[in-house]
């Protein structure tokens, strides 16, 4: 136990000195307190917002760049190690596989939840001296949003795990990562667009296929909580409020939950199934 969690800090400061990590998680903090900062500028004063409107803003901003900071970090942990050649040299101590994966997943959700809890926590603490937040309710709104955006975070790093521990060099994981994330953010929407315009499909086809991204999910589960349904979110949303109703919620944290068994899941597979001679 005493080496697992020397490890765990281990990864945990890595991830922490990571430039990518510093980059991501500094510009969503910027943009989150920057949000509700400015989004009050059309009211006809300068001020923070109030809950609702930020928190909307915050759906998406943690969408994109939370997403984005996780699948980046969990493939350059990979990758560093492997072109520095420090992984091989981590892996001739007396200490097994198993232990360094969950050594390096701890350690990136540890500075994940960080970065996600200084975003979040900025930009509540500046709404609530804003007069924002009216009280339990919306601060538990707000807590369940920041949990939610922490949580796809995590995915994404298992994601990025799965993609980053077959690559060899830092260059290749971003350049990788980078496509993932423009697919799952963007030319997933326009897929199932044009799939919904061409073939005609129904809300329930429609609904199941949004769930096959975790982005998706995440943002559906973020408009439960923050609105009490997703009739915002079009045909899919209804149908799926008029069909679960309130079991909807914990239908999409357990949907969320599996993606993230899933991700870690295939991550481990692949780090158990590398050669020795190919570290």
């Amino acid at each position: 136990m005493g080496v697992w969690m020397l490890l765990v800090r281990k990864e945990g400061r890595e991830a922490l000195r990571s430039r990518w990590f510093l980059l991501t998680a500094g510009s969503f903090a910027l943009i989150a307190l920057a949000l509700a900062v400015f989004s009050m500028i059309g009211s006809g004063y300068i001020g923070l917002a109030g809950f609702g409107r930020t928190a909307a803003s915050l759906v998406n901003l943690s969408m994109l760049l939370a997403s984005l900071m996780g699948l980046g970090l969990g493939a350059l942990t990979w990758a560093v190690e492997r072109e520095s050649g420090t992984l091989a040299y981590l892996l001739s101590y007396p200490i097994s596989r198993t232990q360094v994966f969950l050594a390096k997943a701890a350690g990136g959700a540890m500075a994940l939840a960080v970065a996600m809890g200084l975003g979040f926590g900025v930009t509540g603490l500046g709404i609530g001296l804003g007069g924002g937040l009216g009280g339990p309710e919306e601060i538990g709104r707000y807590a369940g949003l920041a949990a939610g955006a922490t949580w796809l975070s995590w995915i994404a790093y298992g994601i990025g795990m799965a993609i980053g521990v077959g690559l060899r060099r830092q260059s290749t994981a971003l350049g990788v990562t980078l496509i993932a994330w423009l697919v799952a953010v963007f030319l997933s929407d326009l897929s199932l667009m044009g799939l919904a315009w061409a073939v005609g499909i129904s809300p329930s086809w429609l609904w199941w296929l949004t769930l096959l991204n975790p982005l998706h999910g995440f943002r559906i589960l973020a408009m439960v909580m923050l609105n009490g349904s997703p009739d915002l979110l079009g045909p899919a949303g209804w149908f799926a409020w008029r069909t679960y109703g309130e079991a909807l919620g914990p239908m999409l944290w357990g949907t969320m939950g599996a993606w993230l068994l899933l991700a870690v899941g295939i991550a481990a597979f692949r780090f158990r199934g590398l050669r020795d001679s190919g570290l």
